[in-house]
C-alpha cells in the first residue's frame, strides 16, 4: 500500500469490530482499496500529493472503508451466489446480493464523493519552432 488512507481501526469505527481471525483479511482488503483509490486519483490528477485536492483527502478514508465493507459483508458460504431463496410451506423469502463475488470496486458514487467524477476542462499551449530547439 502506498499511502494508507484507511486502517483497520478506521474500518471498525464505521462498521463495528471485525470477527476474530478476519483482521488480517480486512487489513489486506483496505490496502487494496487504498491502492485502487490512489490509482483513480493518479489517472485523474497525476502524482498524489496530500493537500492538493482537499475533497479527495477528506473522503478517502470513508470511501476505502465502504469499498471493503461491500466485499467483506458477503454472507459466509454464499460467496458467488447472486440470489438466494428459501421456502417453508406457503412462505417464501428471496434475497439478491449486491456484490456476490466479494470483489473490490470503485463506483460512480465513490468517484463523485472523492471529487474524481465529472467533466474537466483543459488546454494545451501552442508550440512554435523556437520551442523545439
Amino acid at each position: 500500500m502506498s499511502e494508507g488512507f484507511a486502517t483497520l481501526a478506521d474500518y471498525e469505527m464505521r462498521y463495528g469490530a471485525v470477527a476474530d481471525g478476519d483482521g488480517d483479511k480486512v487489513s489486506a482488503l483496505l490496502s487494496d482499496a487504498c491502492d485502487m483509490l490512489l490509482a483513480a486519483y493518479e489517472s485523474r490528477w497525476g502524482e498524489y500529493r496530500q493537500g492538493e485536492h482537499g475533497v479527495f483527502d477528506r473522503a478517502a478514508c470513508a470511501v476505502a472503508c465502504s469499498i471493503v465493507s461491500r466485499a467483506a459483508n458477503v454472507p459466509l458460504g454464499l460467496a458467488g451466489a447472486s440470489q438466494y431463496s428459501q421456502t417453508a410451506g406457503s412462505y417464501n423469502a428471496s434475497v439478491t446480493f449486491a456484490n456476490p463475488t466479494a470483489e473490490l470496486w470503485v463506483g460512480k458514487a465513490d468517484l463523485k464523493r472523492l471529487g474524481l467524477a465529472g467533466c474537466r476542462i483543459g488546454s494545451i499551449d501552442a508550440m512554435t519552432g523556437a520551442d523545439r530547439a
